[in-house]
């Protein structure tokens, strides 16, 4: 493994596979380009003891599912993964390499939620389909042979953003399923003038209209953050989303004294994606899944 991000990112670009630009190509070119960027960083996999795939009934139609095991043991706690990919793109596959490490690291099944993506579907749409299985997960829990009267949710970037507005909706049900949120460079404080055009841009196609939104729901640094589960927050030190992790930490530890927050030194936004080749990205997440075990430990 490379002990920097510059000679990961250096070797990555010699396999010819970039990010898709949804700026200046057509989004399903941009997709089909990004799926061949998740790929490349998906190669030799690491063995898990099973992956399952399941279709569940959401609101919007069957919403895939896949659940990575990390042992035959049954009764094991659940994480469930929202992936980012500024939800526009993304699949069950594009962030194998991730979930497959945190069930090893963890201990714990992790269920993949493959959430309709924008500009197609809007907020609440993914919010909604994962609350769908999260109800699922609690129904289901015996034949998936999980624990899931206390869950935690895993979610970087833009599903960092999603899992805290799924936080906030159980919150105000009065609903305490989750144990805890473990969440990667959150994107979760809304567009902004200032902001990159691609920063600005996810966020119209995930809103469906231009500049900011008042739905504290939607954009949840607009939110209290009072009543929230314990949560655990890594963000790199050159990510420019930087001061949005900042805010949700101390908005959460104005009402929280269970919240972590971790700066890695000279990582960019989505650096977890490198757990394959580069090690303080692999000892991040295997940071991140400590905390996810911790949170089921107190609970």
């Amino acid at each position: 493994m490379f002990n920097t991000y510059l000679e990961a990112a250096s070797a990555q670009k010699l396999t010819g596979a970039i990010p898709g630009d949804p700026l200046s190509t057509d989004i399903l070119v941009a997709r089909a380009k990004q799926d061949l960027y998740f790929k490349s960083l998906n190669q030799d996999l690491p063995e898990i003891s099973a992956t399952t795939d399941y279709s569940v009934a959401g609101p919007h139609g069957n919403i895939p599912v896949r659940m990575n095991y990390p042992s035959q043991n049954t009764k094991l706690p659940c994480i469930i993964f929202i992936r980012g990919a500024g939800f526009w793109a993304g699949a069950l596959d594009s962030h194998a390499r991730t979930m497959r490490s945190l069930a090893l690291l963890s201990s714990c099944v992790v269920c993949a939620v493959d959430y309709r993506r924008a500009p197609e579907f809007t907020y609440p749409v993914q919010r909604d389909e994962v609350l769908s299985v999260i109800s699922w997960l609690k129904q289901e829990q015996e034949s998936l042979g999980i624990s899931a009267n206390q869950l935690v949710i895993f979610g970087e970037s833009a599903g960092a953003t999603i899992a805290l507005s799924v936080a906030l909706t159980l919150r105000d049900r009065e609903d305490s399923c989750l144990a805890g949120l473990t969440l990667f460079y959150c994107n979760a404080a809304g567009p902004k003038p200032t902001s990159r055009a691609y920063s600005q841009w996810v966020w119209e196609q995930y809103l469906g209209h231009k500049g900011p939104s008042n739905d504290a729901n939607a954009v949840p640094l607009l939110d209290s953050m009072k009543g929230m589960p314990p949560a655990w927050i890594g963000v790199g030190e050159d990510d420019p989303l930087i001061t949005d992790s900042k805010e949700l930490y101390e908005k959460m530890t104005a009402h929280n004294h269970q919240i972590t927050f971790k700066l890695f030194p000279n990582l960019p936004h989505a650096f977890v994606m490198f757990t394959g080749s580069l090690l303080p990205a692999y000892n991040a997440l295997k940071e991140a899944a400590l905390a996810c075990s911790n949170f089921f430990k107190k609970h």
